[in-house]
């Protein structure tokens, strides 16, 4: 993956016959969410990911994958597991537009990551509806469940051929440090007490509509003098579960972590966990992480389901959020100590374990064919550190890199770590398959679009929103990186069809022209319509009429004054993405191993539709039903050559 390369189309068909395995074997997925192609190769040559690296000498590697444009994660994965673009799967941001238009304003939106708006088969419906048992354990768009239900349920496939879970919907709580200044005196209600030297402290732990409570103390059989103990109960007087827990410094390896803990929010059910990173002898310093629950839904056959929540009950736990606000103590752009990163580091160590456990009980013990997974930390760690690292954004500061990157390396091999057990627990068999959606880019200042054209008088505003009677052209709350002629096609649209091109004309003159007030530099420096880059999905009834490229540094957000730019309230930038995918920081990656594969292939740059027919081309179904992407035929091992009879 090491060097740019112009976008080489590859054809179906292989000139040389391909190698076909003799029995079907299992196909994993893998996707880091927001995994840069520039940051993999700089990992890579480190030596930070042997697990990956391993992959890429037994199997092909692409110089880089190709995203959707905007390249933003629902756009992306959806592009991968249909192989199709948006105009064609629906997918066309992480937000979508409600359809139909006639009955829709253009400021209505759904959520970009739902099943309902998808529009094209994905491969995990695919190979169950081939006969392959599949399990998708974190996947975008399997949720709902009902339309890929019905859909297998048309193709008559038997109900235990499909599991699939998800927990995106439905938080319970996030995760939360509890600090000194919520311990009390304890109440009385403890039942059984441990045994304790002086005097008791207590607080309450909320997590949804669920209050745990914990005793904090000292224990007269550690030899640590003052506070040293934290005991974790389901109340004051349930002694049945509950958890002793010791101060530990974050570590490399999760360690110190408590067994699992009902919680609820209304009717949803799901667990946290706790982990005491600090306790000072005087209780002066807490630092008591709970970590983020969900109520994950399920689909698939009862037994199953509970196999699976008996070896993983939690779900993704992200906790780069409260990072960045601060939570776990001052950042390095704050003036940290690295701590912060080391705690938010040993999250998703923990993180990977419980995907660990999950990936191993899918396929071990249900045996599953064909295995979809994703983490989000990839994503989450970019988002909160590339702005730093990405060694062309204006303004890169080499040495607050230097900082970060180890932190940031550490994130990918936990990553690693988690593929090394998917790859042992398939077996010598499987196809295993890792992906990324979209890349990432440092960007240190934001652009009001919408203001832009506000300016241009393109656009109006009414009781704090957008007033379509006035408003011809806008970004709507479906996009940021392109805009939507508010047409007649639309409820409440104003602009006629004749009148659309000039509309453009005048959205492209006042967007070409703005500049930033602080440093007189462009703002956006492209702007395209759908047909000016056909095959790439652009436009369709859920796209946009005018695409945009900032400038490289700028981010198109909402800004709170009427400024049509200003900084990033972070000092050392964002990681930030959705821009135009063949831009270097935007490239996505692609390795595959496993029978079929040609060992050691290095691929030329393809396109995330050419995905998933060469992965079904790999396992011997059928691409899925809306797929236009082609079979990449170099990834493929040749076949023997057949002995010609003796003379």
């Amino acid at each position: 993956m090491a060097a740019t390369l112009a976008l080489t189309l590859l054809l179906a068909a292989s000139p040389t016959p391909i190698a076909v395995p003799p029995q079907p074997p299992r196909l994993i997925v893998v996707s880091w969410d927001g995994a840069p192609d520039w940051a993999v190769d700089r990992l890579l040559a480190e030596g930070h990911l042997p697990n990956l690296a391993r992959l890429a000498e037994r199997g092909a590697t692409a110089a880089h994958v190709v995203a959707a444009w905007p390249s933003k994660t629902a756009v992306g994965h959806a592009a991968l597991w249909t192989g199709c673009w948006g105009d064609g799967n629906g997918i066309t941001g992480n937000a979508v537009p409600v359809l139909p238009r006639a009955e829709h304003t253009v400021l209505e939106a759904a959520r970009g990551f739902s099943s309902e708006a998808l529009t094209a088969e994905p491969l995990y419906v695919a190979a169950a509806r081939a006969g392959r048992r599949t399990a998708v354990l974190s996947a975008t768009h399997v949720y709902p469940f009902a339309p890929h239900l019905a859909a297998l349920a048309a193709a008559g496939v038997p109900t235990d051929r499909f599991v699939a879970f998800s927990g995106f919907e439905h938080e319970i709580a996030p995760g939360r440090l509890h600090g000194a200044d919520e311990l009390r005196p304890a109440a009385g209600g403890w039942r059984r007490l441990p045994p304790h030297d002086g005097r008791l402290l207590e607080l309450e732990l909320a997590c949804g509509d669920t209050t745990l409570a914990a005793l904090v103390f000292d224990d007269p059989a550690d030899p640590a003098a003052g506070f040293d103990t934290v005991l974790v109960r389901r109340s004051r007087a349930d002694t049945a579960g509950q958890a002793r827990l010791k101060p530990r410094a974050a570590a490399a390896e999760p360690v110190g972590w408590s067994a699992p803990f009902a919680v609820r929010r209304g009717a949803g059910e799901g667990v946290t966990l706790f982990r005491l990173f600090e306790l000072a002898p005087d209780g002066s310093r807490l630092a008591l992480y709970r970590r983020g629950a969900s109520a994950v839904a399920a689909a698939g056959p009862a037994e199953a389901i509970a196999g699976y929540r008996a070896a993983y009950p939690a779900f993704h736990d992200d906790a780069f959020s409260l990072y960045g606000r601060g939570g776990f103590g001052p950042t390095l752009a704050a003036g940290g100590d690295g701590e912060a990163e080391r705690r938010v580091l040993e999250i998703v160590a923990n993180d990977c374990d419980h995907l660990s456990a999950g990936s191993r009980w899918a396929l071990a013990d249900w045996r599953a064919d064909v295995l979809f997974h994703y983490s989000p930390m990839s994503d989450s760690a970019s988002h909160a550190w590339v702005g730093a690292l990405d060694p062309t954004a204006p303004g890169h500061d080499p040495a607050a890199a230097a900082r970060l990157w180890p932190f940031y390396a550490a994130v990918f091999h936990q990553l690693d770590r988690w593929l090394g057990t998917l790859v042992e627990a398939a077996g010598p068999g499987a196809v295993i398959a890792v992906v990324s959606d979209h890349g990432m880019a440092g960007v240190r200042r934001l652009v009001d679009v919408n203001r832009i054209l506000e300016h241009a008088g393109l656009l109006a505003r009414a009781d704090g929103g957008i007033d379509l009677a006035r408003s011809r052209v806008l970004a709507p709350a479906f996009a940021d990186f392109f805009l939507a002629v508010n047409e007649t096609s639309w409820r409440s649209g104003i602009v006629e069809p004749a009148e659309r091109d000039r509309v453009l004309d005048a959205a492209t003159a006042a967007l070409l022209a703005a500049r930033d007030p602080d440093t007189g530099g462009v703002l956006i420096e492209r702007v395209f319509r759908p047909e000016q880059f056909p095959g790439r999905g652009a436009g369709g009834p859920a796209g946009g009429d005018l695409y945009l490229d900032p400038a490289p540094g700028y981010y198109p957000a909402q800004l709170p004054t009427d400024r049509i730019a200003g900084p990033l309230p972070e000092p050392w930038g964002a990681g930030m993405h959705g821009f135009d995918p063949e831009r270097r920081t935007m490239h996505a990656i692609f390795v595959v191993a496993g029978p079929g594969v040609a060992a050691g292939a290095a691929l030329p740059a393809i396109r995330q539709i050419d995905v998933a027919p060469t992965l079904a081309r790999l396992i011997g179904i059928p691409a899925p039903r809306q797929a236009v992407g082609h079979v990449i035929g170099q990834a493929f091992a040749p076949a023997p050559a057949a002995l010609e009879p003796a003379r």
